[in-house]
């Protein structure tokens, strides 16, 4: 209890470890809500919760309530299905893929990530996942991040080609980019021109500052 008190004051560290894929990893407790942060960026909960909410809200609480089965890459200390479990209300099925055991670890330790009844955790490398499930998703939301660095397979024709073959007929993606250069708008702005035949892109620009939100549907499914 003395330590929320103090953490409406300044940060407390409740713990700090190193992962050989994100390197260090640190729990802090700020205004009484706990962060799990790397150095360079926020990992779960704080302004990535915040990002993702509006992702979410942008696709439609209601939405995704109809929805049945949601499929989280990058699930870390899981932010997103807090938000999806306690805000939008969502009762389905929630899949968490995520290949960093620390990060698990950490999210069971800290973020009570087993308490959610509705969540099962796999961890794994997400191309391995999209290539050997066998459920359809109405919505997968793509949070992949390795410190503030994406992995160069993320934006490969490969990786989204074979998402859509997991896509529900109705399916949406919630793609969570970051642009800091001239180099990543360009990225950016390549995916889009690319899938532009496979998908309805709407992009979102500058979210909490460096975040750029792209959510793809099928073009007959578009989300406006």
């Amino acid at each position: 209890m003395l330590k929320r008190i103090l953490s409406y004051i300044f940060p407390i560290t409740l713990s700090r470890q190193s992962s050989p894929i994100s390197g260090q990893l640190t729990v802090t407790l700020l205004s009484g809500k706990r962060l799990l942060n790397t150095p360079n960026t926020d990992y779960s909960f704080g302004s990535l919760q915040r990002i993702l909410r509006f992702g979410l809200q942008k696709i439609g609480f209601e939405r995704i309530q109809k929805q049945k089965n949601v499929l989280v890459l990058g699930l870390a200390a899981g932010s997103v299905v807090e938000t999806l479990v306690e805000e939008v209300q969502f009762r389905g099925q929630i899949h968490g893929v995520d290949i960093d055991p620390e990060v698990i670890a950490i999210g069971r330790q800290y973020f009570h990530l087993d308490k959610i009844k509705n969540l099962q955790i796999f961890l794994c490398d997400a191309q391995d996942y999209i290539k050997t499930t066998h459920v359809k998703y109405d919505l997968v939301i793509v949070d992949i991040f390795q410190d503030d660095q994406m992995p160069a397979f993320l934006f490969s024709p490969v990786f989204f080609s074979q998402i859509k073959e997991i896509l529900s007929q109705k399916g949406v993606i919630l793609f969570n980019t970051i642009v800091k250069t001239k180099a990543e708008a360009q990225r950016n702005k390549n995916f889009i021109e690319f899938f532009s035949d496979q998908y309805h892109i709407d992009r979102y620009p500058k979210v909490e500052g460096e975040n750029e939100i792209l959510i793809l549907s099928t073009n007959e499914n578009s989300t406006k």
